[in-house]
């Protein structure tokens, strides 16, 4: 048998565990962000009709879809710590990651059952598949901590966000493929779409299996004083006692406070923009291209965005320098696009490719010159901040979108920040948080997560049911990425590193 370093095998499980974001972003990109919404609001519009009002009828639908997303994140956010707790206790991160892994991936698949008439069906298997997804994705991450070296982190985190956006990207290529090609071979649309839930549980599952087979098990960090013999009841026990200190540990909460306050924004952009998008009458066509577009421009920002706050990288200012140029080109272009509704696909990919072409080009020639000196400047924090100040151009350019060509750019633009600015946030948190206690911190950093995602939708719903304008609703999220980045100007990095690590010293 062939020997293998210790190197090799940390880089095995390493891209193992950044291979489980491949995995859960099939659901999270085909269903959750792309098909879901615009199918749920053709099914469920008819039921919503007053009238020949259609236009009424799909906004009110695409009211309905936010209430159930605001639903399935309330119960993820009282349940996430809970089972993350227990998690640590028990020493079965892991075990109970695969064990939600199964039961999401055969809710995903249920979904080809949904067809039109059957929109509670929908919403419950929806409501049962994002609880599953998001307690996934909350135990994946308390599993970073104790994988990659401190060091890592950022690289680490970046590349598990980069591998999610080229899975889920792949899966959704397929699937928007044959939607698209659906017609002229005799096969209805709706038909594809089902299929395509069926095929989510499957990928979600099959690569899952690498992570099953290489991360190792974290070792349990039960009570310090002695449990009661019950795993939920020890489970209450701490939580209770890390809830009633966590005002003590004044960056962590403060980090928590900030990341729960952006999320609302992006959590909202992320989840409602194809039902954004149909409210507007956009086809489902222009839909799901932009986002597979996002999705394959999202895979290089991500790692790209990772290296700004890198202080080993010597191509900071370079990706500083291409961030900044699709921040500052890519709205000029919208503008140019916006009073002309002709303006096609085609014309559309063309401008962008020109522009991230002149941006490389800019980046390469002028990137170390103008921006070495600004990017040194920048750690985890200011990276961060940098990327929410991009992500609050979005709705306000959503404001007033009015083409295909523009949703296009904006999908861009998205995928310039999204993948880093999560990244970066899940990589920062991990930083301050006590590593023997990742299930339970990460639990509560997944409630914040979720509770983030109650507030955006509902607000978008609110404000759509009192207007009926869906663009007064997009604006609306604007307010929280302005707040969590505020917010996230006051942690002191440095301080709740130091405190995570006394933390550690003193397990339970």
């Amino acid at each position: 048998m062939r020997n293998t370093s210790p190197e090799q095998v940390y880089r095995r499980r390493i891209r193992a565990w950044a291979l489980y974001d491949w995995a859960d972003h099939g659901y999270v990109t085909v269903t959750a962000t792309t098909f879901f919404p615009p199918y749920f609001v053709a099914v469920a519009a008819p039921a919503f009709a007053v009238g020949a009002d259609a236009a009424r009828a799909r906004d009110t639908a695409s009211n309905v879809y936010a209430l159930a997303v605001s639903l399935a994140l309330l119960a993820v956010a009282a349940l996430a710590p809970i089972i993350g707790t227990i998690a640590d206790i028990t020493g079965r991160r892991k075990r109970i990651l695969l064990v939600t892994t199964g039961f999401g991936a055969a809710v995903a698949s249920a979904m080809i059952a949904v067809t039109s008439g059957r929109w509670v069906l929908a919403l419950a298997l929806y409501v049962a598949s994002q609880i599953a997804v998001n307690v996934a994705l909350g135990l994946n991450s308390s599993l970073l901590p104790h994988l990659a070296r401190p060091g890592d982190l950022d690289r680490a985190s970046a590349l598990g966000y980069a591998m999610g956006y080229v899975g889920g990207g792949l899966l959704l290529a397929i699937a928007t493929a044959a939607y698209l090609f659906a017609a002229p071979n005799g096969v209805t649309q709706e038909l594809v779409v089902r299929v395509a839930f069926l095929a989510v549980g499957a990928w979600w599952m099959g690569f899952a299996v690498p992570l099953a087979r290489s991360v190792p098990e974290p070792p349990a960090a039960p009570l310090a004083h002695g449990g009661t013999g019950g795993a939920a009841r020890d489970a209450f026990v701490r939580l209770r006692r890390t809830l009633r200190d966590l005002r003590e540990r004044r960056e962590l909460f403060t980090m928590l406070l900030a990341f729960w306050l952006y999320m609302e924004g992006i959590g909202a952009i992320i989840l409602l923009a194809t039902a954004y998008g149909a409210a507007l009458g956009l086809p489902t066509a222009a839909l799901t291209g932009t986002l597979l577009l996002t999705q394959f421009v999202a895979f290089p920002y991500a790692l790209v965005l990772g290296r700004v706050p890198d202080p080993t990288s010597t191509a900071r200012g370079r990706a500083l320098a291409m961030v900044l140029w699709t921040a500052a080109t890519l709205p000029l272009l919208g503008a140019y696009a916006n009073p002309r509704p002709g303006l096609g696909v085609g014309p559309a990919l063309t401008m962008i490719a020109a522009d991230q072409i002149l941006g490389l080009a800019f980046a390469r020639a002028l990137g170390d010159t103008l921006f070495e000196r600004l990017a040194r400047r920048l750690d985890t924090r200011g990276a961060i901040i940098l990327g929410l100040g991009v992500y609050a151009i979005i709705p306000v350019w959503g404001f007033f979108l009015r083409t295909q060509a523009e949703f296009f750019l904006i999908g861009v633009l998205v995928g310039s920040v999204q993948g880093g600015t999560q990244a970066l946030s899940r990589a920062l948190y991990a930083t301050l948080a006590p590593r023997a206690k990742s299930g339970e911190f990460f639990g509560l950093y997944a409630l914040s997560e979720k509770f983030a995602g109650i507030l955006g939708p509902l607000l978008y719903a609110v404000v759509g049911q009192l207007t009926h304008n869906p663009r007064a609703s997009i604006l609306s999220v604007a307010v929280f990425l302005v707040l969590g980045a505020v917010v996230l100007a006051r942690v002191d990095v440095e301080t709740g590193a130091a405190s995570a690590a006394a933390e550690n010293a003193t397990p339970g």
